[in-house]
């Protein structure tokens, strides 16, 4: 299983979706291309084992739309419970929790790529 400090290995910073958005830094599409993109693969997906930690410990600031662009985009194929069992939050307080869990709730609304 992989573990990932955002804060530190990405950005504390999680607000911009895409490159049009703010200051088009550390974006969720890059994020998630860059350390969530085997959950791609449905092989992934066949066992209830998580594949990743994501340790929120150093984040600052968690935006709905970086969320929606990040998990939410799974729910495409994926139950917003199934897509928690593969991706453990850890270290996120309790704000950061109910803004990812209201992005899942609600489903992606991005642009498909």
């Amino acid at each position: 299983m992989k573990r990932l400090n955002i804060g530190q290995d990405f950005t504390p910073y999680l607000t911009n979706r895409n490159k049009e958005q703010r200051d088009g830094k550390h974006t969720a599409i890059e994020f998630r291309e860059k350390f969530l993109s085997d959950l791609e693969q449905n092989a992934i997906w066949e066992s209830d084992e998580a594949y990743i930690i994501l340790d929120f410990d150093k984040v600052e600031r968690l935006g709905p739309s970086w969320a929606n662009e990040v998990f939410a985009y799974f729910t495409r194929n994926h139950s917003p419970e199934e897509i928690l069992k593969k991706i453990r939050l850890e270290n996120i307080s309790r704000v950061k929790r109910q803004i990812i869990e209201g992005e899942l709730r609600t489903g992606y609304c991005g642009v498909f790529e």
